[in-house]
């Protein structure tokens, strides 16, 4: 049971790893699509859905089919870990007209710079450096903004550095109001 609580405190490390991870950079494309004068200004997470994998498995199997988990087990596991990811995708993000951004994440505060696409439905955070993160956008109104995201790192699970890294995965949907 040790070995599987070390194993949860890795999941939810990563959990709030990828969460900083979505910082980006790149130029304004002046031709896109969208107002931009509608994704300027404060926005404040009002909803997130995150569907989590490991391995290619959904949490709950991870734990069952990799971990050995009981059912039972697998299900408490997997309840603490999707309520970690979803209290953690709260927060702000402020985007300015000099292309800048501010998001505020529990007692975390990332700034960068943020760019439309040229076709008018992704925003680039922090493009062409390493922590380029590239959001689809799926709605944008005056009030409302609608974003999705894939997260995907190759972790150690295990802290065993015999057994190789696994892949960690979340799809992120998430939804901003003004």
């Amino acid at each position: 049971m040790k070995s599987n609580l070390s194993q949860l405190r890795s999941l939810i490390l990563i959990g709030v790893f990828s969460i900083f991870v979505t910082t980006g950079c790149g130029l304004f494309e002046k031709e896109a699509s969208i107002n931009t004068a509608e994704l300027v200004g404060l926005w404040t997470v009002s909803d997130a859905d995150v569907v989590p994998q490991i391995g290619g498995l959904p949490i709950k199997n991870y734990f069952t089919d990799v971990m050995g988990m009981s059912g039972l087990e697998a299900e408490a596991f997997a309840a603490i870990y999707d309520t970690f990811l979803q209290e953690s995708f709260g927060g702000t993000i402020e985007f300015k007209d000099d292309n800048t951004y501010i998001f505020q994440v529990m007692d975390a505060v990332e700034d960068g710079t943020w760019a439309i696409n040229s076709d008018g439905n992704k925003i680039i955070l922090d493009g062409g450096t390493s922590d380029e993160q590239i959001v689809s956008i799926l709605e944008l109104t005056k009030t409302t903004l609608k974003v999705s995201y894939d997260e995907i790192s190759m972790e150690d699970l295990d802290e065993n550095v015999d057994t190789p890294d696994v892949e960690v995965s979340m799809k992120i949907e998430m939804t901003l109001t003004k």
